[in-house]
């Protein structure tokens, strides 16, 4: 992957399209962690099971049973990729027989995901939902802000900044934060997508 082609892909839309493609980019990182821990427990969870019995080969339709799941999560997977980088992603040729899959790389490649994919999906999830919040809440604050309790030990952002102590002078405080995170929302909404979108690619493309 070169330089040119990464910055292709966390360059901003257009004006026409930027509130789509953060919508789309937002609704694939809010995802990815649910899936994750699917993927899991669904298939992460019997396959470490089939290896344990894999000798005496008890494990060996617990094997065969998480491959077929990890394969069908990494389809789903491969749909969800094609969102984000806006090219098709071709599915591997899998092999037909039982033996054969068992022993295919690309098996071992959705498997892996599956066990693997709560990392960079746990990442996307935190920065996407932290960038939303934040400008949610500090746009909204001056709605809401009366209701906090204002104690001696309570003191808002502004305040512990010396900036300034009045409530009005903190909501306005709470709306220039607001711009800023809504200015950088795109971006770092897109370069969480794509983090992920890659780390699925890298496992979930190869023949």
């Amino acid at each position: 992957m070169t330089t040119t082609q990464l910055e292709v892909n966390l360059v901003p839309a257009p004006a026409a399209r930027l509130l789509p493609r953060l919508l789309s980019d937002t609704r694939y990182a809010l995802t990815g962690l649910p899936l994750a821990v699917a993927s899991v427990i669904v298939a992460v969870t019997p396959f470490a099971a089939g290896l344990g019995l894999a000798v005496v080969w008890i494990g060996v339709p617990l094997l065969i049973f998480a491959m077929a799941v990890a394969r069908r999560f990494a389809d789903l997977e491969r749909a969800r990729i094609a969102t984000v980088l806006g090219t098709a992603v071709r599915r591997p040729a899998y092999p037909t027989t039982i033996k054969a899959r068992l022993t295919h790389p690309q098996s071992w490649r959705d498997v892996a995901h599956a066990l693997l994919r709560w990392i960079p999906s746990t990442i996307a999830f935190v920065l996407t939902a932290t960038w939303w919040s934040a400008m949610l809440g500090s746009l909204t604050w001056g709605a809401w802000g009366w209701s906090l309790p204002d104690g001696p030990g309570n003191h808002e952002l502004p305040e512990l900044l010396g900036i300034t102590d009045s409530y009005g002078g903190i909501v306005l405080f709470y709306l220039a934060l607001s711009v800023v995170f809504a200015i950088t929302l795109p971006a770092v909404v897109r370069g969480a997508a794509v983090l992920e979108a890659r780390f699925g690619r890298a496992l979930l493309i190869r023949a």
